[in-house]
């Protein structure tokens, strides 16, 4: 499911150094793919799988980070939001200039110990590869409603709505989830030259 896993050697390492500092992305290849296993009274009743659009405002978190802005880090936390109505029956592509959800229901805070990287093979490893991995379980009670879109958000980010910079943002189909569910959700960004 995963294939697109190129990994990167220290020649790939220097090229995407140089091009971030340069400007010149052509050739910057990020991939998100997505896994949701919805469980409903602890049995699992539902898996999906999709891929999903890493935004041009991740670019401005990168660029944080390499800075060491005061006060920004990576990912913080995984938005859920319920989307349009419209959705239900004509499904929008996401904007890659996105920067919110279009109608935030609400936020968890990702610790740093659900953040991993992985080899080539998709294991978990300690060593810095160009793939990470975040896994996070929504609760019972946590954002209960209409659920259509989602993103991870960096940066300056707070638990506040729409707070932070944005990586990523997936539409799909619609999920009512209700208090007998929780939904464990798989996120998956390789970052590659091409």
């Amino acid at each position: 499911m995963f294939s697109e896993n190129v990994a990167m050697n220290r020649h790939d390492a220097e090229t995407l150094a140089m091009k971030l500092q340069s400007g010149d992305l052509s050739g910057v290849h990020m991939t998100g793919e997505s896994i949701d296993r919805i469980f409903k009274n602890g049995e699992l009743v539902e898996e999906r799988h999709g891929h999903n659009l890493v935004v041009t405002s991740f670019l401005r978190l990168v660029m944080c980070l390499l800075k060491k802005q005061v006060s920004y880090t990576g990912i913080q936390y995984w938005a859920v939001g319920s989307g349009n109505a419209s959705w239900d029956s004509s499904m929008p592509t996401p904007d890659v200039n996105a920067t919110q959800l279009t109608a935030e229901l609400g936020r968890l805070a990702i610790p740093a110990s659900e953040i991993t990287f992985l080899d080539s093979n998709y294991e978990e490893t300690s060593t810095p590869t160009n793939i990470i991995q975040v896994k996070h379980t929504f609760g019972t009670t946590d954002c209960n409603g209409t659920w259509r879109e989602f993103g991870l958000f960096g940066g300056n980010a707070t638990a506040n709505a729409n707070s932070g910079i944005m990586i990523n943002k997936r539409h799909h189909a619609v999920l009512t989830k209700t208090s007998e569910m929780t939904v464990e959700r798989t996120m998956r960004f390789t970052l590659s030259l091409t």
